[in-house]
């Protein structure tokens, strides 16, 4: 091995010789030097090195008979020069720094005040190559007494089983890892050297791991060298083994941790906690499932597989969890269990005695109800409904769309197909069928049909004339309802989108009810308006707005309302004119833009509905250009129901003048509300 010295830059001064003397004394000692005693004034130089020449200036100094220093005594015989001032002498190889003693014959010995220090160049030559931690390694070189401590990375020992000028033999530290020594020098300048190469410190060596497959808890057999330097032994999944069953230098046994998975379990040394991976790899024997049988809910189902008496409880698709006491039965290559009411199809999990937790390769599946066909594809309310499939059986209720209300009354059921009567208040929506065990089903999407109507012409409608009515699904309706208690139940024509048929002679305006071949009842949103042909009307005053050249003014006596806007109770078209009176004689004002507009028609024409339960009445006047009040012309308005009015204008006597407004007046009933649809002459 090379030789080393220091190696940082501000030591170099290690080599630098002072010519400086250390001080060994003070004033108060002039006083000694007439009474013959020995006394040391200084030594040095300070930088001197081993073999190299030391002086000692004082007075007496013919009296001292050897001058001792740290490990090394020099008698008189071998001084250079020996005077009562001066001693000179080379400085022995095994000096060590600290305080020099002048042995004085007859008299007491003298001892340096100052600390004699040197500058030493250590060497190293030869370092123990591998050791194991606890172990001894020796150092050898030049100059190792002066060695103060050896440094294995951070671990420093400063204790040595034996130091010499040649050789230095000390314990490896049980924290010790592999690399290079830091040798910590002593003298005037302490410095440091490093070793050339690293030293090694042994660690274990795995040459087998058996058995390959094992299982948990079972002990684990591991071969190889130095393996009493093993603290612990970890495994793939987190399983740490810290006490053996055994170990030596060659073996240690152990207990498979509960957790440990597939793969190299990892040994850690003592101490220096260095991991040591081998390649040797073990697989952990773990129950395997191979096949499930299909069965329904609460019936036995078989579990077939390896090792599944290590299984302690089983978790069904859903976290329905049964424990190993709940077993119908259990070997080692199969399981009895019943499968929870609401366990769901999916992944099948288990336990190990040792609570390993497993997920099964192989699926779980149970019997439930399947849908192949609705028929029909399209059913009414009330209708029946056949359910072909398979596990029909099973179904206890089914929930239709649209509906919380479950039907748990079949007209028939088998495993194959299930009748039912599909509810009135059933929609379009998927099946939810819920069995016995409570887990629900969802089936397909059932598609439930109602007649629906756009529109009903024309209006009014006179009794023997046909009414058309328009919509979807109509070919579902095997009856029309009247107002007034009126069936017809033989149509014109019948189409999905349309029927035409003869209005009877009693029936009333209002609502139609259409009544499906299921039975079930759909009343209308639109009205069939029942009267007399409506009269030609030349000239409109009101169709959904008044005729250009109107204005409505606001009236008097009190009115609540005289909506021209309004869109319910309508005839014809899209609006209505809503009034309500709440003043007996409550007036609107309509204003014409030609004070003329009658000329050349014979009647006033008017469709009014009345908006009470009660028949009331009103009247209608004019205000003449120039003040005067034409006569009023009353009517009746039918609640409930739109019939036409005609008013002769001759019955308002001379208007010649001119109308300058058209007045709308309550006959007493308050509040009094109907509606106007159409307003006009012919």
């Amino acid at each position: 091995m090379k030789n080393f010295y220091t190696i940082r830059t501000l030591l170099l001064a290690l080599f630098v010789v002072s010519l400086g003397f250390f001080t060994s004394c003070g004033d108060d000692d002039e006083n000694a030097i007439d009474g013959g005693q020995v006394q040391l004034l200084s030594f040095g130089p300070t930088g001197a090195k081993h073999g190299e020449e030391i002086r000692f200036i004082g007075h007496n100094l013919n009296k001292v008979e050897s001058i001792q220093f740290q490990g090394a005594t020099v008698a008189k015989e071998q001084f250079i020069e020996h005077s009562s001032e001066l001693i000179r002498l080379t400085v022995p190889e095994d000096a060590m720094e600290g305080v020099v003693t002048l042995k004085v014959s007859g008299g007491d010995d003298v001892v340096s005040k100052s600390i004699l220090s040197f500058t030493v160049p250590i060497t190293v030559t030869d370092v123990t190559a591998e050791a194991r931690p606890g172990g001894t390694i020796a150092i050898s070189g030049t100059k190792l007494t002066w060695v103060d401590s050896v440094g294995f990375g951070d671990e420093i020992v400063k204790q040595f089983i034996s130091k010499t000028a040649t050789k230095i033999e000390l314990q490896v530290p049980a924290n010790a890892k592999t690399g290079k020594l830091i040798i910590y020098g002593g003298g005037e300048d302490p410095t440091f050297l490093e070793t050339e190469n690293e030293v090694v410190i042994t660690l274990p060596v795995v040459t087998s791991i058996t058995p390959a497959n094992i299982r948990h808890d079972e002990v684990l057999t591991i071969t190889g060298t130095n393996l009493d330097l093993v603290d612990q032994v970890k495994f793939p999944g987190g399983g740490q083994v810290t006490t053996f069953v055994s170990q030596s230098a060659t073996e240690i046994t152990l207990k498979v941790p509960t957790n440990a998975t597939n793969g190299a379990p990892t040994l850690v040394t003592k101490g220096s906690m260095v991991e040591v991976k081998p390649t040797q790899t073990i697989s952990i024997i773990l129950p395997v499932i191979t096949n499930i049988s299909t069965v329904r809910h609460t019936q036995n189902t078989t579990i077939t597989g390896t090792d599944l008496d290590k299984i302690k409880e089983i978790t069904f698709p859903g976290n329905f969890t049964v424990a190993k006491a709940n077993f119908v039965s259990q070997t080692g290559t199969q399981i009895v269990v019943a499968v929870p009411a609401m366990a769901t199809p999916g992944t099948l999990s288990y336990k190990t005695m040792h609570d390993f937790a497993v997920t099964s390769a192989t699926n779980f599946n149970v019997l439930l109800p399947s849908v192949s066909s609705y028929a029909p594809a399209v059913v009414a309310p009330n209708g029946t409904l056949t359910i072909n499939g398979t596990n029909l059986d099973l179904i206890k209720d089914i929930t239709f769309g649209g509906m919380t209300t479950k039907v748990s009354t079949f007209l028939n059921q088998s495993a194959s197909r299930l009748q039912v009567t599909v509810p009135t208040a059933a929609k379009t929506g998927v099946l939810k069928f819920t069995l016995a065990s409570g887990y629900v089903v969802e089936a397909a999407e059932l598609t439930v049909v109602m007649p629906t109507v756009s529109s009903i012409t024309p209006t009014p409608v006179a009794p023997g004339a046909y009414l058309t009515v328009n919509g979807s699904n109509l070919n579902l309706v095997k009856l029309v309802k009247f107002t007034g208690g009126a069936e017809v139940a033989t149509f014109l024509t019948q189409t999905e989108n349309q029927i035409i048929l003869l209005v009877p002679s009693s029936a009333k305006s209002g609502k139609l009810t259409l009544v499906t071949h299921t039975n079930t009842e759909v009343e209308t949103t639109q009205e069939a308006t029942v009267g007399a042909a409506a009269p030609t009307i030349r000239s409109f005053i009101y169709d959904d707005a008044l005729a250009a050249g109107w204005a409505k003014w606001d009236g008097y006596n009190g009115i609540d309302v005289q909506d021209l806007n309004n869109t319910t109770n309508i005839k014809r078209g899209t609006k209505s004119f809503k009034i309500t009176f709440s003043g007996a004689s409550g007036t609107i004002q309509l204003k014409p833009g030609d004070a003329n507009f009658a000329n050349g028609y014979t009647h006033l024409v008017l469709y009014v509905k009345g908006g009470g339960t009660a028949n009331t009445r009103a009247a209608i006047q004019f205000k003449l250009v120039g003040g005067a009040f034409t006569s009023e012309q009353a009517f009746d308005i039918v609640a409930g129901e739109y019939t036409v009015v005609q008013i002769p204008l001759s019955s308002f006597g001379n208007i010649s003048a001119g109308i300058d407004e058209f007045l709308i007046k309550n006959q007493g009933t308050i509040p009094n509300t109907f509606y106007i649809d159409d307003l006009g002459l012919r």
